[in-house]
């Protein structure tokens, strides 16, 4: 169970916007680690390409473009850029015609099924399964961390998991947060996945999942929660991709999974690193919209029970856990989302309101980095069946 913090007794540091002081927990980052220029400029500059100087890249996705994501989500990579200074690359890309950041251009369209390349794909979920079908190339290819737009970022990427990567002491190749899909059971989640490039277990997730959309795999695993199964199918596939893959010993080429599994991935629990600001609020979009929307600081401001619950959950989320991640699905899995919330014309600047405690949660998610050690946790090896069959060959489970 966390620990509420509270409030240092002493301010340190003043914004035009923020008055805060350091919480317990946390730190100040060093001005000259961050990225300085104006928002204006940031955004500039995420909409236009990079070029790819080392394996140090963020990766993210949307469909439509920076102008077609909501003013929230905007922010979000603004704010990672602005985090992570000249030691990342962030690389905003689009399936847009002729743009300069269409993924295409980083990605020869082999890595894709036909509906993808001749933007053919409709339904209500054609931006999360664009992000799903481009992501694994991008760090199979290139290396680097995948980070789902709507994330807030709480900790530096070096510290989550990357020194880790590139230490050659260390048997960690792949980096992510898992969550128990079924009773014992955990699936890594793919809204954050960390990899150098050509990496073996990246690339045959991409290749399972490619398989799918055309039609070349027929069983694989569901597991089972509280939604509709058709809907909980389309909307999850890649994560059924990753069960799969990590349960086959492929006879063809020796590729073992579950050994893979256990010994090569730094795998953190996702309900502490990604989705502990849901438990903390019971799973409620509206209850998390009315803690960040009350004010912390100005005029009238009375310091009850209320602001300290606010006060609690932002501190708490800044200093014990490293993302924390808002969607929007699966469909019918949450009565409320905070990102349904923030998308609405009526509320897409809530966000980031001056003197609101959500305007504090953005303005420590880039000033602050966190002084707790995350501890990863221990994966044995699968104990349900192992898949002996090569990695794209029809296996009933």
């Amino acid at each position: 169970m966390a620990i509420a913090v509270s409030l240092a007794p002493e301010p340190t540091i003043i914004s035009p916007s923020v008055k805060v002081g350091v919480p317990p927990g946390l730190k100040l980052i060093d001005s000259d680690k961050l990225d300085l220029r104006s928002d204006e400029e940031i955004a500039a500059w995420l909409q236009r390409p990079h070029p790819i100087t080392s394996e140090k890249n963020v990766w993210a996705f949307w469909h439509s473009g920076y102008t077609g994501m909501a003013p929230w989500v905007q922010r979000n990579i603004i704010n990672w850029v602005r985090r992570l200074g000249p030691e990342w690359t962030v690389h905003l890309l689009d399936n847009l015609p002729h743009s300069e950041t269409n993924v295409a251009h980083f990605v020869e369209s082999s890595y894709f099924p036909d509906a993808f390349n001749n933007n053919t794909m409709d339904g209500p979920n054609v931006g999360p399964h664009s992000g799903d079908l481009v992501r694994l190339p991008l760090i199979w290819k290139y290396g680097g961390v995948w980070i789902d737009a709507g994330t807030f970022l709480f900790r530096s990427i070096d510290d989550i998991c990357w020194k880790y990567i590139e230490d050659p002491t260390t048997p960690f190749e792949v980096a992510g947060f898992v969550i128990e899909m079924r009773p014992g059971v955990n699936c890594m989640l793919n809204g954050f996945i960390a990899a150098k490039r050509k990496n073996p277990f990246i690339k045959r997730w991409h290749d399972i999942y490619l398989a799918l959309w055309e039609g070349g795999v027929d069983k694989l695993n569901c597991p089972n929660l509280n939604v509709v199964m058709e809907a909980f199918s389309d909307y999850m596939a890649a994560f059924m991709c990753f069960e799969r893959l990590r349960k086959l010993v492929d006879p063809a080429d020796g590729f073992n999974g579950p050994e893979y599994y256990s010994k090569h991935m730094l795998l953190f629990p996702a309900l502490r690193e990604t989705y502990y600001f849901q438990q903390q609020t019971n799973w409620s979009g509206n209850r998390q919209f009315e803690l960040l929307t009350a004010k912390r600081v100005g005029e009238g401001v009375v310091k009850d029970e209320n602001w300290q619950a606010a006060e609690n959950f932002v501190t708490d989320a800044l200093a014990n856990t490293s993302t924390m991640k808002l969607s929007h699905g699966p469909p019918g899995a949450l009565d409320s989302f905070l990102a349904d919330l923030w998308d609405s014309k009526e509320h897409q600047e809530k966000d980031n309101v001056d003197g609101t405690f959500a305007a504090y949660l953005r303005y420590g998610s880039v000033h602050f980095e966190q002084t707790r050690e995350m501890i990863p946790m221990k994966m044995g090896c699968p104990t349900e069946e192992v898949l002996n069959c090569g990695v794209l060959e029809p296996k009933e489970v």
